[in-house]
Parts: structure tokens; C-alpha cells; sequence
């Protein structure tokens, strides 16, 4: 089964805005680039990664490497030493503005140029190429593989680095810059020279986006407070000029390089990565920035979106051969159930679906690919509109391999309008939808509908038997029948005997300390009841009445006295196989309800 999340994203590759703007041409190697290259990569903190387009396509990380290279001086020189050097606020210039704060003499932060400069200079290390040893171990911990220097790239770019070295040289007029500022230019070259992947860049906010643990190897590579450093100062400078509009119609703290990558980073949710490099009057892909504006539309990721919970979106999932109804079938159905009810996984979910949050859901099922799958919407607050509608593609997607989806949504927190895709059932109630399946299930792997008196005759409690002792029970029978809600039998009275259905259900409801009300137990036709008194003091234990009109066999207590006066050898042998199947009847019924206590 495919993920729709997949074909969310790829559909996302037919955006507009192709001929819009025109690669880096200051770079000579940059205007060489392919201006209709494209890819859409976003890495989930648990490590799972979606790429469309060409997201294994290598180039040159330029301005991006900047957020990465602030987060190691934060980390080797600590906030207030880097802030002697670096002010955090927004220029409202363009990235390679030749200035300094009017006031501190300082860069207004490390996301322009003049910033970026001085941040390769807090590196710790005896000199420049140790300093970028670091600055290239750094960034590939963050990527999760080793990256590569593009010496081409760099010494393109190094040949059209006028600007950038009018900026060194004012850095170190200013002593922003304590030492040869052409040492600090050469290492901002090389760092901007690394060549990644849209993968790469995707795993890389993916890492800042999970407090700084690398999510594919599990690695701390940054302290949580010099992440939430690093994203508080993406978030208000890391677009340059533009940094209030993006904040505002996109709403996720970014970085934008002139090869044509942006990144973007949802705290504890994913990484996202562009790139396409026509770039806009800004320096900013084009193309990254309108695709950034739908995807936070759509799936409703601006920072300032309130959710009410921060809880994952899966409060359990379990499958009916783990948790089974409270419906006991007769034995034969129990049996295969017991084997088919792994094809069926109930998903309970929880808090506010967002896109995260339903990502991991919709991951989950991909994974399992269940025939059956019911989502049980009854703790969900609020459900994002690309929540509803990957949610609602899913169970077409089920459908069409030939299972079906149950919605358990008796709040409508899952609204179904008139133009959704229909392939999913809806139904109030969880015991419901997983009785449906059940019977589904045993509907198309061949169990019959009914169980005749033949199958009846099959029961454990009589297949145990001697032959003589279960012809001595079936002529000792009694026909007895039931209306709908009538009573057969009440907690606390004295064994009566052994009832087997053969027509019509009925509902055993046992009263536990430990749980609000009774827990019913559904009986249909084929199964047995009475025979727990045997391991309970003689004393019945829950009350059992009609859930509809009711057919039972009754093999009384009276009856059973009679046998073991007249017969005592086939007395023997049905109290054997009575206490016998009372336990296999308690030991089944205590694994139902350890499932839902």
C-alpha cells in the first residue's frame, strides 16, 4: 500500500513558478547551475524521510551553512562570549550589506554575511584548516553521513568574493575581527562550499527540529539550548529583508542559500528542504518559497497554529488477535480468530492531528498493511484539514487492496463532507466496529454463518467426553428460550448448570472493583455458560440475560445429580470435562479482559 503522504508531496513537484527568477550569477559556478532542477524532502524526527523530485541531487550548501556554523561557536564559545561578537537582531538589509550596528559595532546577527563571517571566527581551533576540519565533521553529524568539499565551488566562488572581502576587512577595522580577516573569509568560503543533498539538508533541520539529536543515528550533536538559540534567530532574521513576510505567510523558522536550497525546521515535528535554484529579488529560490507558503497552508505548520496537545497522535494500536471483542464465538470461529485477528489493528488516536501527527499514523498503517484497520477518533480534538483528507485517502487506499477502513468517530471529529472520498465506514462505537470485522473476517476466510447442532455436539466441554457420557448429556438436554432482555441467570445464585446457545445472543456482565459499571461479554450461537460457577464457589458470577430471543441447551445441576447417583462412572467423566472447559472458558475470558483493564 502506497503512502498518500507520498502523493501529497509529489504532487506538490507541479507547482507554479518554474520560470520564475534566475540562478546566482555572481558565482560563476552557480550560474552554471540547471535552473529546473527541483526537490521536496522532509525528514521526521523519528527518522523517516520523504524525497520528491531530485533529492539526491548534489550543490554547494552556500548560506545555509550559517545557522549550522552559529550553533558550533555558540557550543565551543558559549552564548555570552558570541554575543560580544554577534547581536541577534533583524538588519532589515540585504545579506551582503557592507555595515555594522550603528550602535554595538557589531553585525545585527549571524545570518548575514557580516555575522556569518564572525561566527566562522569563534570556531574553536589552532588555525583555519582545523577550524574547518570541525566546521565539515559538524555539518555531517547534523547530516548523518559524511559530507565533501567542492574545491571547484570554492574556488569559484573565492575568485568573486570582493564584496565578502570588503566585509572581512571592515570586521577587522572594527576589531569584530581580532586576526588576519583573510584567514576567516577563506574558512566562510569553504563552509559554504560543502556539498550536500536536499536529503541531506532535510536530516540536517530534521536534527535542530529535534532538539539537536541526529534522529537517523540517535546522536547528540547539540545541546538543547543551543538549538532553541540557533531557531529563535532563524526564525526572525534567518529569510534577511524578507524575514517578517516569511515569518508571517510561512511560519517556520528558514535559511535560504543562492544555490537554491531553503530549509525549514517545525520543533519537534520534521525538517523540510527545497531547492530549485531561480532565485527572487531576495537571493531566495522562488520556487522553495512559494512551494514553503502551500506547504504550511495546507498542512497547517506556522509556529502560531495553537493546538491544545503536544501528545503523540497514537495513543495505542493493537490488533483483535490481541484485543478481541467481548463477543465469545463458539470455539472453532475463536480459533480462527485467534489466527486471522492479526489481519485487523485498531489505531487509537488521541490530541489534535496535524500533519506530523497524522504522518506517523498514516506511517504506521503503510507499515502493517491490515486488511482491516479501525481508527478510533474518540479522545481527538481537532483534526488539520490535510489530516482529514490523508486520513480519508488512506482508507481508500485500503479499500482498493481489498480491506476495509472503519471510522469510530461518534463526535464527527473527523467531518465527512458529500465530495470526500467514500471508502471508509463509519460507526459510533468501538465494540461495534470490532465485532464488524470480526465477522468479516470470519465471513471471507470461509467460516459459516451458523453454527448447526452438529457443530454444538463439536463443543470442547462435550469432545472431551466419552462417548457414553455425551449421549447420557444430549438426552439430558433441556430446550430452553429466552425474550430479549430477559434474565437467565443472576450473579450470586447457585450453579444451575451448563448452557450452551444455539440461538440468538446473550450477554454475560460481570461487576469489577477495579472498572466504572459492568463489562459485558457478548455469547452467540456455539458458546457456553455457567460452567465458571464450578471455579467460583458454585456461586454464578456475572448476571446473564437476553441480548436477543434466545435458544439454549441446559444440561441442569439436577441433572448432574442424577447422573452421579444412577451413573457414577459417567458422572465422573462430565464433571472432569465440566471443571475442564471452566477453566479454559475462565482462562480465556481473564486474557479478554486483562486486554482492557
Amino acid at each position: 500500500m502506497r503512502n498518500p503522504i507520498q502523493n501529497y508531496l509529489e504532487s506538490l513537484a507541479d507547482h507554479g513558478h518554474y520560470a520564475v527568477g534566475k540562478v546566482a550569477s555572481y558565482i560563476p559556478e552557480l550560474a552554471a547551475a540547471d535552473p529546473d532542477r527541483f526537490a521536496l524532502c522532509i525528514a521526521t524526527v523519528d527518522g523517516h524521510l520523504y524525497t520528491v523530485g531530485d533529492g539526491q541531487f548534489p550543490y554547494s550548501i552556500q548560506s545555509i551553512s550559517k545557522p549550522f556554523t552559529y550553533a558550533l561557536a555558540l557550543q565551543d564559545q558559549g552564548p555570552a562570549a558570541v554575543a560580544q561578537k554577534i547581536d541577534v537582531e533583524p538588519s532589515g538589509d540585504a545579506f551582503n550589506e557592507i555595515s555594522l550596528d550603528p550602535g554595538t559595532k557589531r553585525p545585527s546577527n549571524p545570518m548575514i554575511n557580516a555575522g556569518a563571517i564572525t561566527a566562522a571566527s569563534l570556531v574553536a581551533g589552532k588555525d583555519r584548516q582545523e577550524r574547518f576540519e570541525r566546521v565539515q565533521q559538524w555539518f555531517s553529524d547534523f547530516a548523518g553521513r559524511q559530507l565533501t568539499f567542492d574545491q571547484q565551488m570554492y574556488e569559484s566562488e573565492l575568485s568573486a568574493a570582493h564584496r565578502n572581502r570588503a566585509i572581512a576587512h571592515m570586521l577587522r577595522e572594527f576589531e569584530v575581527l581580532e586576526s588576519d580577516p583573510e584567514d576567516f573569509l577563506d574558512q566562510y568560503i569553504r563552509q559554504c562550499a560543502m556539498t550536500v543533498t536536499t536529503q541531506d539538508l532535510a536530516r540536517m533541520a530534521a536534527t535542530l527540529a529535534n532538539g539537536g539529536v541526529q534522529p537517523s543515528t540517535g546522536e547528540r550533536v547539540a545541546e538543547p539550548s543551543v538549538v532553541e538559540h540557533v531557531l529563535s534567530v532563524m526564525t526572525s532574521c534567518g529569510m534577511y529583508d524578507t524575514a517578517g513576510d516569511w515569518i508571517t505567510s510561512v511560519g517556520v523558522p528558514a535559511k535560504s542559500g543562492v544555490s537554491g536550497g531553503i530549509i525549514g525546521v517545525l520543533p519537534g515535528q520534521l525538517g523540510l528542504a527545497v531547492f530549485s535554484p531561480r532565485l527572487d529579488a531576495h537571493g531566495h529560490s522562488a520556487r522553495g518559497v512559494a512551494v514553503f507558503e502551500h506547504i504550511s497552508e495546507e498542512m497547517e505548520l506556522h509556529l502560531m497554529q495553537v493546538t491544545r496537545s503536544s501528545r503523540t497522535a497514537v495513543r495505542d494500536t493493537y490488533s483483535l488477535a490481541e484485543r478481541p471483542s467481548r463477543r465469545r464465538r463458539p470455539e472453532p470461529h475463536q480459533i480462527l480468530l485467534d489466527t486471522l485477528g492479526e489481519q485487523c489493528r485498531i489505531y487509537e488516536l488521541q490530541g489534535d492531528l496535524n500533519f506530523s501527527g497524522v504522518e506517523s499514523v498514516v506511517r504506521r498503517m503503510v507499515d502493517d498493511s491490515p486488511e482491516f484497520a479501525v481508527l478510533d477518533m474518540r479522545r481527538v480534538n481537532d483534526v488539520a484539514e490535510v489530516a482529514r483528507m490523508t486520513l480519508l485517502s488512506i482508507g481508500d487506499r485500503i479499500q482498493a487492496a481489498g480491506g476495509e477502513a472503519v471510522l469510530v468517530d461518534p463526535e464527527d471529529a473527523l467531518p465527512i463532507r458529500d465530495e470526500d472520498p467514500n471508502g471508509i465506514r463509519i460507526m459510533d462505537d468501538l465494540e461495534a466496529a470490532m465485532r464488524w470485522c470480526e465477522d468479516e473476517l470470519l465471513r471471507r476466510h470461509g467460516a459459516d454463518d451458523e453454527v448447526d447442532h452438529k457443530q454444538v455436539e463439536e463443543h470442547p466441554l462435550l469432545q472431551q467426553m466419552s462417548a457414553a457420557a455425551r449421549r447420557y448429556m444430549r438426552t439430558h438436554f433441556d430446550v430452553l428460550h429466552f425474550a430479549a432482555d430477559e434474565i437467565i441467570l443472576e450473579a450470586g445464585e447457585p450453579f444451575s448448570g451448563i448452557h450452551i446457545v444455539t440461538a440468538g445472543e446473550a450477554v454475560a456482565e460481570f461487576d469489577y472493583a477495579h472498572t466504572d459499571g459492568s463489562t459485558p461479554v457478548t455469547m452467540s450461537v456455539g458458546t457456553s455458560f455457567g460452567e465458571l460457577a464450578l471455579a467460583r464457589d458454585d456461586l454464578q458470577e456475572a448476571r446473564v440475560r437476553a441480548a436477543t430471543p434466545v435458544t439454549l441447551l441446559k444440561f441442569s445441576a439436577e441433572a448432574l445429580d442424577h447422573v452421579s447417583q444412577v451413573r457414577p462412572s459417567i458422572a465422573v467423566d462430565i464433571w472432569k470435562a465440566m471443571t475442564r472447559d471452566a477453566y479454559r472458558v475462565a482462562d480465556r475470558a481473564m486474557h479478554e479482559a486483562a486486554a482492557y483493564w
